[in-house]
C-alpha cells in the first residue's frame, strides 16, 4: 500500500483547498478523500494519476518513489549516435552486425583479423 495521507493534505493546505474542493475536481465524495488523507482508503491509479495533475506534480514525487540508479542504464553521446544509425538499418544489416560483434567480443580480436581502418576499407566506406 502507498503511504500518502501526509502528502495529499500538506498539498492541499498549501493551496489553501478545502478536501471538498479536492475531492470534486477528481470526482469523488469528499469523504472518500478524506479517508486517502486519514489513511483509511487508497487510492488508486487513476485517482492518483489525477491527484498528480491536479497538483502539477509527477507520479513519483507524489508517491515518494524514487529510482534506484543501479537500475538505469547511463549511455554515452557516442553510444546513441551508435544506437541510431543502427536503428535505421535494414533488420537483416542489424543481426548482422550483431553476429559479428558478438564474434568480436568473443574472441578479442576483430572481425576477420582486422584492424577498423581495413574493415571500412574492405567494405568500401567513404570517410
Amino acid at each position: 500500500m502507498i503511504h500518502i495521507e501526509n502528502k495529499l493534505q500538506f498539498l492541499r493546505e498549501l493551496r489553501d483547498w478545502k478536501q471538498q474542493d479536492v475531492a470534486k475536481a477528481l470526482g469523488v465524495s469528499r469523504s472518500t478523500y478524506a479517508n486517502y488523507e486519514s489513511g483509511r482508503r487508497a487510492p488508486d491509479l487513476s485517482i492518483l494519476m489525477n491527484l498528480a495533475d491536479i497538483y502539477g506534480i509527477s507520479l513519483d514525487e507524489l508517491t515518494g518513489h524514487k529510482v534506484k540508479q543501479s537500475n538505469s542504464l547511463q549511455l554515452t553521446n557516442q553510444a546513441l549516435r551508435l544506437l541510431k544509425s543502427f536503428n535505421q538499418l535494414p533488420l537483416h544489416t542489424q543481426e548482422w552486425y550483431i553476429a559479428h560483434m558478438a564474434f568480436d567480443v568473443k574472441e578479442k580480436t576483430y572481425a576477420l583479423g582486422m584492424q577498423p581502418v581495413t574493415v571500412a576499407e574492405k567494405m568500401d566506406i567513404k570517410k
